[in-house]
């Protein structure tokens, strides 16, 4: 057996009690299942118990509170794909969910599996780190908050403990003129892991680049941002020349290991197209301030 019991609690609290009475016995955390379910599987980790939050409300639905967006751990990919929140304020989270699976994995998938996975390919990742966001974990002696670099520990390690949950990721709301992109790179046109993938936020103030974030999956045991090409960004009025070295410095702040996806060599030689490409497409937004549901 996959597993020896189930439970669907419909409050975060009562997901909490099941975590912390495990006694012993592995619990694992479950939303739409779509990497869990083979990971279980395929015998690459073990599970006891299986608490499905899925069905908790709480944690499946997108807000503002005041100058803050917040989104729920069982938020699915289709929602971020379809809410008016999201292409307003975070519109790179609506390009990467389109492109992760196909539209039965866009239904089942959520913010929180991509999160609890920790892969340094999860497409939504890079987007969290460019937004600046802070992960909630819940547990029953209360909340913390992480910011991304100290919530991802690793390839597939995280700060989260046995007795703790995501309860949902917040940012700031980017204000005046801001553009946000994303884009990969996977061996086919769907249901293809990133060999790289690059998140960008940029603000224009008087034609001048005010603020950029610019963040990188696939090219390192976690998310990178890469300060390297910010710097030379920031206080510049953006040229291709200027989104040309960009594109070169980005490739200072990553280190790729060759897989079945690609070679390290070719991730680095990938890197500076995919990041000028992004980087332009957030300029233009932030030049006309539209976001865009489908370019």
């Amino acid at each position: 057996m996959l597993y020896q019991s189930y439970y669907a609690p419909k409050t975060v609290k009562n997901a909490l009690t099941h975590l912390a009475e495990a006694n012993g016995n592995t619990v694992k955390l479950i939303a739409g299942g779509t990497d869990l379910m083979i990971q279980l599987r395929e015998r690459m980790v073990h599970a006891d118990t299986l608490v499905d939050v899925s069905g908790i409300e709480e944690l499946g639905r997108i807000w503002v509170d005041k100058n803050q967006l917040h989104i729920g751990a069982a938020t699915t990919y289709t929602q971020l794909i379809e809410s008016e929140l999201i292409h307003q304020h975070a519109y790179l989270l609506a390009e990467a969910s389109r492109v992760i699976g196909a539209p039965q994995i866009q239904h089942m998938g959520t913010i929180g599996g991509n999160l609890g996975n920790a892969s340094p390919a999860g497409d939504t990742l890079p987007c969290l780190y460019a937004l600046g966001a802070r992960v909630t974990l819940a547990s029953l002696a209360g909340e913390r908050h992480l910011k991304m670099s100290d919530y991802m520990l690793g390839v597939r390690k995280t700060a989260m403990q046995p007795s703790e949950l995501i309860a949902k990721v917040s940012f700031n709301i980017p204000t005046g003129n801001t553009g946000t992109a994303f884009a990969k790179l996977g061996l086919r046109r769907c249901q293809a892991i990133s060999v790289v993938d690059v998140a960008a936020v940029v603000i224009l103030d008087n034609d001048c680049i005010s603020h950029v974030s610019i963040a990188l999956g696939s090219v390192a045991p976690t998310i990178v941002r890469s300060r390297a090409a910010e710097q030379i960004l920031i206080g510049k009025i953006p040229s291709d020349d200027l989104l040309d070295r960009a594109g070169e410095a980005a490739r200072q702040d990553i280190s790729p290991i060759t897989d079945i996806r690609g070679s390290s060599a070719y991730r680095l030689h990938i890197t500076k197209p995919l990041v000028q490409q992004v980087l332009g497409d957030a300029v233009n937004r932030a030049k006309t301030r539209v976001q865009y549901k489908d370019d």
